[in-house]
């Protein structure tokens, strides 16, 4: 199903079908599986970058160069993050 075939289908939700009906759940579900992924990704990749920056000297180049490689993964995940919260808000009008 396209973007826009999901929009058309969310602006009259009281006519849509079952079969309609069961495809909006499947994408929200799909949706939320991504968060929930996507989140337990940004959690470790955060928890790394914490404990690396705890525990790494910042004068060794070669730890410098592994805490930015940390630092980039967590805001990696975080952009990923957001995506998919705004996606969630502009398909589904669900605000995460």
């Amino acid at each position: 199903m396209t973007k826009q075939q999901l929009q058309q289908l969310l602006k009259d939700p009281v006519n849509m079908t079952p079969l309609e009906h069961a495809e909006v759940g499947r994408m929200k579900q799909a949706y939320f599986s991504a968060v929930a992924h996507e989140t337990e990704a940004y959690v470790s990749a955060k928890e790394a970058y914490d404990d690396a920056k705890e525990f790494m000297d910042l004068q060794d180049p070669g730890e410098r160069e592994v805490l930015m490689q940390l630092l980039k993964n967590m805001r990696d995940c975080e952009r990923n993050m957001t995506i998919i919260a705004t996606e969630l808000e502009v398909h589904f009008d669900i605000s995460a």
